[in-house]
């Protein structure tokens, strides 16, 4: 399972970008599915990573917010946010735990930010852990990544100029040759492409170039390029080493991003930086509960039981890869909410259900505290600020630019219905008015 972070639904080839190129992946699309209408859990990090690893909705795990995001409510916040958890409990069962029960040896690579210390991955059902903790970001891509000391499973063996998805992948590499004789189960976890927006000089020359004009204002920013090219050709790395070893047939490779790509620009601290990208037709992006900032790449390969060259429009989100690994596995340990992809390995139709995301926070990219439910073609934003209601079709209106709410009235009473039945179900929290609130 691989995760990048912050990589947007158009940021690869195979999903229309036509000036970032990644034949990698498109090749591992083409062996396997590519789905159109794939979600994060949430629209940002933590939250979305604790769905991954536990099947479960946000709101299940009290993970709402990203962790060491959740500042108390300032006078220009209308609104007071509810507090979330700073770490994934351990009374959560975990992806690898599960799997670690069938047999599986279970390795940990790459960002985690879902706590430190008794809640690293190691403490979570992973037999190894390499670079997982209460981190959301690195310093810097480049040797020594994180402060001199913090990582040195990382640091020991890396030298000056060393990329840090290269270093990842090297790890990953290492992991694999281990283990080969082994069912095992990888979740490798690039950094990239966040922020700090940093590309190897060979790669960001090389877009440069290719834009010839105007290459760091435009989007994509050729850094962002290279960038996620490098998670292209790491990815393609990690390929060519399951076949080396006559792996890559019955492995199954399920590549995906924890939350839409930046397409603002973020806190101060970051600003040169940002933004980096524009997620193409989606509207918004990163902690946003518009498409740009849940909708995501999502490809699955697994060559001898899934047939290549397949596009599946099927809304799935990132609860469901729970479901599908345990099952395959043969484990009976369900979690709820998650919904198993192998009936559509197996070309059949998943019965139609709502998706539901609940972000009651305000984001680091200026997002306000709201919650969102997707059924068939329809989608539903409440806005808590303002109680206000958008509505959009997004079969006919993908990039969100007609509000429905108006023009359609009963539709929205009965999408408002069934997200408030939802959010009521799974004991959500909600935000408050803030008595030190001054109007600006």
């Amino acid at each position: 399972m691989i995760v990048a972070d912050d990589m947007g639904w158009h940021d690869l080839s195979s999903y229309g970008n036509d000036f970032i190129e990644t034949p990698n992946l498109d090749e591992l699309a083409n062996s396997g599915i590519r789905f159109t209408d794939a979600y994060a859990a949430a629209p940002l990090c933590s939250p979305s990573r604790a769905s991954l690893m536990t099947g479960l909705h946000p709101i299940s795990v009290n993970i709402t917010e990203h962790i060491h995001g959740n500042t108390p409510a300032g006078p220009n916040q209308k609104l007071k946010t509810p507090p979330v958890s700073q770490q994934l409990d351990l009374e959560f069962t975990t992806l690898a735990e599960v799997l670690k029960q069938k047999g599986y040896r279970t390795g940990f690579i790459g960002k985690w930010h879902l706590g430190g210390g008794k809640f690293e991955p190691q403490h979570q059902g992973f037999d190894i852990n390499i670079g997982g903790s209460y981190n959301g970001l690195p310093s810097t891509f480049f040797y020594p990544f994180f402060p001199e000391g913090q990582k040195p499973e990382l640091q020991g063996g890396s030298k000056e100029g060393d990329y840090l998805t290269d270093v990842l992948t090297e790890k990953a590499v290492d992991y694999i040759n281990q283990v080969k004789d082994s069912a095992f189960f990888l979740s490798l976890n690039y950094y990239s492409p966040h922020v700090p927006i940093e590309g190897k000089d060979s790669l960001v020359d090389k877009y440069v170039s290719k834009r010839a004009q105007n290459s760091l204002e435009k989007f994509p920013n050729a850094h962002y390029a290279a960038m996620v090219e490098s998670i292209d050709i790491n990815v393609g790395s990690i390929v060519k080493t399951l076949e080396s070893l006559g792996l890559r047939d019955n492995t199954i490779i399920l590549f995906t991003s924890d939350n839409g790509g930046l397409s603002v620009e973020e806190v101060p601290a970051f600003a040169k930086h940002t933004p980096p990208t524009d997620n193409g037709p989606l509207r918004a992006g990163k902690g946003y509960l518009y498409e740009g900032g849940i909708r995501e790449p999502l490809i699955i390969s697994w060559p001898s039981r899934i047939q290549g060259s397949q596009v599946n429009e099927t809304p799935v989100i990132a609860q469901d890869f729970f479901n599908t690994f345990t099952e395959i596995v043969g484990s009976d340990t369900k979690a709820e909410g998650s919904e198993s992809l192998v009936p559509i390995f197996n070309d059949q139709v998943l019965v139609e259900r709502g998706l539901l995301w609940h972000l009651p926070h305000y984001s680091p990219q200026h997002g306000k505290p709201s919650s969102a439910y997707r059924e068939g073609d329809w989608k539903i934003i409440r806005f808590y600020e303002d109680e206000v209601y958008e509505l959009y079709n997004l079969k006919d209106d993908p990039s969100e630019a007609k509000n429905l709410s108006k023009d359609n009235p009963e539709k929205l009473e009965e999408l408002k219905l069934k997200m408030d039945n939802q959010l009521k179900s799974l004991g959500a929290k909600f935000p408050e008015n803030n008595p030190d609130y001054k109007k600006q």
